[in-house]
């Protein structure tokens, strides 16, 4: 092609892609880029465009070629720009630390140092990542590279459970860019995690005023509503979970959503959409549903589908089950066909019009029942096996999803070794998965926590079921175990991190979700001696002991 054509062809494309631009086609757009790729192949802002739109199509996999020969052409800093922020949000191009390492030793920008400390962070190895931050803080910067880098260190902090240092490098970097749209977003939420609580509602307010359709704001508004009990603006603005957290998980309907109306002679459809734990707490509002007449069709987990017939004969139970659809490394539970139905409300909807105060859960009460035969055989051999002891639960961990989870919700041996004090009392294991280690390591410190293989929660919630009910109290972190628990009106004693999920409130001594559950709020990050020091004081006070 002359070089005339070429230029020509160029120019028309050009065109072309304001105008695709103008409409934010960005297929349109995508396809333009490509054919002028093919006419000047070795230009990486075209190959940088390409993947970027790729990105915001949310189709990382078609972005993956294209980033990486924008990046291996050239070091120029707009093509960084351009792409690195936003490929720094997709798992498959932090998952590849050698290539972002590469990246980054070809040229320091503070774009490619932010993926490749993002790639090490992801791999745990935060002390590496926080070195390199440093160091790079210790160089003459202008007041915008600064900012970027604290928010970076802030966000790092969050994600290894260094909660504190999170806020002080967030607040430095608000003082630094004060018109940083983000920034009172982000330390908002290191604010949270160390119960700052009215600080991180003014800030998601603040966030709002500058972004207002910023879902992650709502969301998390949403739920700090709900943890302050302010249930009248809560739970209508709990439903910003469709667009952010469980955006993958709603399900369309041709059937009308129900908004409280009267429901005699009529069908509901509720349909499941979160995990066990919250899927039970929610459940806690079917009995006041079922007072409102009509027949109600509920989805559910197979694990929890004999639980819930036996004690809710009322319901029209559907197990829930999979598409085969696969998000993100997980099977999407999504039916394809419904009982006809007159209204379909989503379970965690329920509460805007179930409990639209603080005074609406006076009633709540146990909800489930365990099977009474398996309850009392169980609670038989437990005795046989020791006798004149009372019979403790015990969960010590939840929340594996993320670093600072693992921190936050998570008693090591050593402090939960003091239990062993407690003369009269058998600890029964309810921590799920493996726990043969932590249970060896526990008797070698001179706690014996009693294993029932014949148990097992992740499969059989019902026989997990008569075994709480067959014990005189749970002690447990906050996680599955103790909503089940608590469904049951088993004495429990949960252990609250910090900053807890906002179903435990800010302050509260007894969980209004379940009227048997106390609440032990540990005031410190990572050390837990204290709370079981309280925990057991509670037990005594109430008997259990």
């Amino acid at each position: 092609m002359s070089n005339h054509k070429l230029q020509s062809e160029i120019q028309r494309l050009s065109q072309a892609l304001q105008i695709a631009e103008d409409r934010e086609d960005r297929a349109e757009q995508i396809r333009l880029y490509e054919a002028l790729a093919k006419l000047v192949p070795n230009t990486a802002m075209v190959h940088a465009k390409i993947a970027r739109l790729h990105l915001e199509l949310q189709d990382p996999q078609s972005a993956e070629a294209w980033a990486e020969r924008a990046l291996d052409m050239t070091t120029d800093p707009k093509v960084d720009e351009e792409l690195l922020d936003t490929m720094r949000t997709h798992r498959l191009f932090i998952k590849n630390l050698e290539r972002a390492e590469r990246w980054y030793r070809a040229s320091p920008s503070l774009p490619r140092l932010a993926l490749y400390c993002a790639a090490l962070s992801l791999r745990k190895r935060f002390d590496e990542a926080e070195a390199l931050y440093t160091q790079a803080l210790e160089k003459p910067l202008e007041p915008w590279q600064q900012s970027i880098l604290l928010g970076l260190l802030g966000t790092l902090y969050f994600e290894c459970g260094r909660f504190h240092d999170s806020v002080a490098c967030h607040q430095l970097t608000l003082e630094l860019a004060p018109n940083y749209l983000f920034g009172p977003f982000n330390l908002a939420l290191s604010l949270e995690q160390v119960a700052r609580y009215q600080d991180a509602y003014r800030l998601y307010m603040q966030t709002l005023e500058k972004m207002p359709e910023h879902s992650g704001t709502h969301n998390n508004l949403s739920l700090l509503q709900l943890r302050l009990k302010q249930f009248d603006v809560g739970w209508p603005h709990y439903e910003a979970r469709w667009k952010t957290s469980l955006k993958e998980h709603y399900q369309d309907f041709n059937t009308p959503r129900w908004r409280g109306e009267p429901l005699e002679g009529k069908t509901l459809l509720v349909w499941a959409e979160q995990g066990i734990g919250d899927h039970v707490m929610f459940v806690s509002m079917l009995p006041d549903l079922l007072k409102l007449g009509g027949q109600v069709h509920v989805e559910t987990y197979d694990r929890l589908c004999p639980l819930l017939q036996r004690s809710m004969p009322g319901l029209s139970i559907i197990q829930r089950e999979s598409t085969g659809q696969v998000h993100n490394g997980q099977r999407m539970m999504h039916r394809q066909t419904w009982p006809r139905s007159d209204y379909q409300i989503p379970m965690g909807s329920l509460g805007e019009f179930l409990r639209p105060t603080l005074a609406s859960f006076a009633g709540t009460r146990a909800f489930l029942k365990a099977d009474e035969q398996q309850t009392q055989a169980k609670r038989a051999e437990y005795q046989r096996l020791f006798p004149g002891k009372r019979l403790v639960g015990i969960s010590w961990r939840g929340g594996t999803d993320t670093a600072n989870d693992m921190q936050s919700r998570r008693i090591e041996m050593q402090e939960l070794a003091q239990l062993a004090k407690l003369d009269n009392v058998q600890l029964i294991n309810l921590q799920y998965g493996n726990t043969e280690p932590e249970r060896a390591e526990a008797e070698s410190l001179g706690l014996h926590i009693h294993h029932d293989a014949a148990v097992n929660p992740l499969k059989d919630m019902d026989a997990q079921a008569s075994q709480l009910a067959a014990l005189d109290a749970v002690l447990s972190i906050d996680n599955t175990t103790v909503h089940l628990a608590g469904a049951l009106g088993v004495p429990t004693f949960v252990l609250l991190q910090l900053n807890p999920n906002w179903r435990w409130a800010v302050d509260d001594a007894t969980s209004y979700w379940y009227p048997s559950v106390q609440l032990i709020r540990n005031r410190e990050l990572g050390r837990w001696g204290e709370a079981l020091d309280q925990a057991v004081q509670r037990m005594r006070g109430s008997g259990v002991l």
